[in-house]
């Protein structure tokens, strides 16, 4: 079957899900709208393959999203998170950050 390929844009809004961590409060992360800020296309994938596009977005630094599998999750996110703008939401407490952690 052949599956139109939806191209995401710089600048435009999408749900992205939360992110919490057990030996990582630090990087805890609230999902909800985001801006997408950059676009990498993988050059040894076919066009077709679910992991070509990676996205970033603005308001998390250095982390990248599977832009198709944000897309399956477009209408379970919105009803989820509605209006919330997506942000950091670190958690400073010691039992949330351990830096010996054996699987770092």
């Amino acid at each position: 079957m052949n599956k139109k390929i939806v191209k995401p844009k710089v600048g435009q809004k999408i749900y992205v899900p939360s992110s919490f961590y057990v030996y990582r409060g630090e990087d805890d992360f609230e999902g909800g709208i985001a801006t997408i800020s950059s676009i990498e296309y993988d050059k040894h994938l076919p066009k077709d393959h679910f992991n070509h596009i990676m996205i970033s977005i603005e308001e998390r630094f250095n982390v990248g999203y599977n832009w198709n599998y944000l897309l399956e999750n477009q209408k379970k996110w919105a009803k989820e998170y509605k209006n919330k703008i997506a942000h950091p939401d670190p958690d400073y407490s010691p039992e949330f950050n351990d830096s010996e952690a054996d699987w770092h």
